[in-house]
């Protein structure tokens, strides 16, 4: 095989390798007016009383609750599914569920931005 078709087949097995590993980011659940992102680290609450109880956010809380399992760290730019009918009328707390995992997670707004 030529160099250029060995170059060719190398960037067709990358582009394939980067959007399979886009794809199995994110959540499969995603509605596309669903799909979100976090942006900023943030700590995102298991339950909406967790969530009200960090604000304003407070280190030794959010460390009390870390330890607990009741709150976890999401990093930045991880893609997030918004669900929709969260059943709370708080505009600035929104109810996502992560790629992998079972769980909703409760985040500030300010901390999730609608993915590209």
């Amino acid at each position: 095989m030529s160099h250029s078709r060995l170059a060719a087949l190398a960037l067709t097995i990358g582009c394939m390798s980067v959007s399979a590993a886009a794809f199995a980011a994110a959540p499969a659940h995603c509605e596309r007016t669903d799909a979100l992102e976090i942006r900023g680290d943030v700590p995102a609450a298991l339950s909406f009383d967790v969530y009200r109880q960090l604000q304003p956010l407070n280190a030794k809380r959010v460390a009390l609750f870390e330890a607990a399992g009741e709150v976890k760290r999401l990093p930045d730019g991880l893609p997030v599914c918004q669900i929709a009918d969260d059943g709370v009328d708080d505009p600035s707390a929104v109810l996502v569920r992560l790629p992998q995992g079972k769980n909703a997670w409760w985040v500030s707004a300010a901390n999730v931005q609608a993915a590209d």
